[in-house]
């Protein structure tokens, strides 16, 4: 599997060149910079085996059980039961947590008591969109591999198969996270990221119908929460371009409004507007029973009220 793993990726295989090698592991970075990819491929040289790891009984990869928000402390003391058991096949054992920063505190703390003690030939991979929310008790019993942001080329030579010009649109939109840019490229987003743009300067610019759009937005739910992200970029794009005059661009497709609202709306309605997209998109992320055609009704004619735009005739 190391000869897919992306460039930018290679070099923290590395580590494992050398017998010495420590039993538990961080990995931090953005979501989409290719965390769980580079988890795979670290799990399958642990493991040294030609079984795929779906099919590894040595290998536990924990997740969030569906009815959850958390991992909580018994996942982890189920996880830990069977890794103080030896080995199916007579070898290492490789346990993976994702997001680490969504287990429950008591979880963490029974997680700290196994990397204290550890099981022989057990090797923990863990990662966290957000490595400052970790427990530095935990952090510190751990070897941390941060992924850093790949060189632009590097992201295109990864995304050759698609038009360069979309692979650039994709990486911009994505803030060169070339995983997510892949995804964006895969699932066709980059139309619905035009018709968002379209969608936001009429509201904006021409005062369209924002009743009208809001209802459209609902009909295509799968982009919904997507959409509210982009809108919130744009908002702080403004807050940008008004705290520093000498920046030319931010994000291409968007500049124009974003330039367009940090020069006719304050810094504090802007701030306010942050405030709500960010609080619903949080809302839309979490299950919920609220009809969301009436909390992004809601929204928008905060927008409205803030941004001083209002249907022509």
């Amino acid at each position: 599997m190391n000869n897919n793993l992306p460039n930018w990726l290679e070099r923290h295989i590395n580590i494992f060149d050398n017998e010495q090698i420590h039993h538990a592991f961080i990995i931090s970075g953005s979501m989409g910079i290719g965390k769980s990819l580079l988890i795979e491929n670290l799990a399958e040289k642990i493991l040294n085996n030609k079984i795929s790891l779906e099919n590894n009984p040595d290998f536990h990869n924990l997740k969030i059980l569906a009815e959850k928000k958390l991992i909580g402390i018994n996942q982890i003391h189920e996880l830990r039961d069977k890794l103080y058991e030896s080995s199916f096949l007579g070898k290492n054992k490789v346990a993976v947590i994702n997001e680490i920063e969504k287990i429950s505190i008591d979880g963490l703390n029974a997680i700290l008591k196994i990397l204290e003690e550890p099981p022989k030939n057990t090797y923990f991979l863990l990662s966290t969109n957000f490595l400052n929310q970790i427990p530095l008790t935990i952090q510190s019993r751990c070897f941390n591999i941060r992924i850093s942001t790949p060189e632009i080329t590097q992201s295109l030579e990864w995304l050759s198969d698609y038009q360069t010009k979309d692979a650039l649109k994709a990486l911009e939109i994505t803030n060169n996270l070339p995983i997510k840019a892949k995804h964006f490229l895969d699932n066709n987003l980059l139309d619905a990221r035009d018709n968002f743009v379209k969608d936001v300067s009429g509201i904006i610019k021409e005062g369209k119908d924002i009743i009208s759009i809001s209802e459209n937005w609902i009909e295509d739910s799968d982009t919904l929460n997507l959409k509210l992200e982009w809108m919130s970029q744009i908002l702080s794009d403004s807050i940008k371009f008004q705290a520093d005059k000498s920046i030319k661009s931010l994000t291409m497709d968007t500049d124009n409004i974003s330039k367009y609202l940090s020069k006719a709306v304050s810094s504090e309605k802007i701030h306010k507007l942050i405030s709500k997209t960010n609080y619903l998109w949080n809302l839309f992320s979490r299950e919920t029973n609220l009809r969301k055609d009436y909390q992004l009704g809601a929204l928008f004619i905060d927008w409205e009220k803030y941004l001083g735009v209002s249907k022509k005739a």
